[in-house]
C-alpha cells in the first residue's frame, strides 16, 4: 500500500506551465539615431572629460538635463563628455552647476525665450 502525498505541503510537483519570457524594451530607431549623432555646444573637445580633463577610452556623453528633457538635450547639443569616474560621481550639486552653465550657453547662442519654450 502506498501513501498519497498530494495533500501535503511538501514536495510539490513542478508546474507544467511555461514561464513568460519578458523582452527588454528596444530603443526606437529615432532615439538610436539621436544618440549616435550627439554633439555639444558647450565644448569642442569630445575626446576628453569635461570635468577632470582626462582622456578616456569609452565615450560617455552626459546629457545635462535629466528626465523628459534628455532627448531635447541631444537635439540642441547640451551634452558634455565625461569619463567613467566623473559620470558615476556626478552629484546633484555638480549637475546643478552643469545645468546653470548649459543654460547660459544656450541663451547666449539662441535666446532665453527659446530656452523657456524648449525646457520648461
Amino acid at each position: 500500500m502506498s501513501i498519497d502525498y498530494s495533500n501535503f505541503a511538501f514536495p510539490k510537483q513542478k508546474s507544467t506551465k511555461e514561464k513568460k519570457q519578458y523582452k527588454l524594451k528596444q530603443k526606437s530607431s529615432k532615439l538610436t539615431q539621436l544618440e549616435r549623432n550627439r554633439f555639444s555646444i558647450i565644448t569642442d573637445k569630445l575626446d576628453e572629460c569635461y570635468l577632470c580633463q582626462n582622456g578616456y577610452v569609452r565615450k560617455e556623453l552626459h546629457e545635462v538635463f535629466r528626465g523628459r528633457n534628455r532627448q531635447k538635450c541631444m537635439i540642441w547639443g547640451l551634452v558634455v563628455p565625461l569619463c567613467d569616474k566623473c559620470h558615476s560621481k556626478t552629484t546633484l550639486f555638480r549637475n546643478y552647476e552643469l545645468e546653470k552653465e548649459a543654460k547660459a550657453i544656450f541663451i547666449k547662442k539662441y535666446s532665453e525665450q527659446k530656452f523657456i519654450e524648449e525646457f520648461k
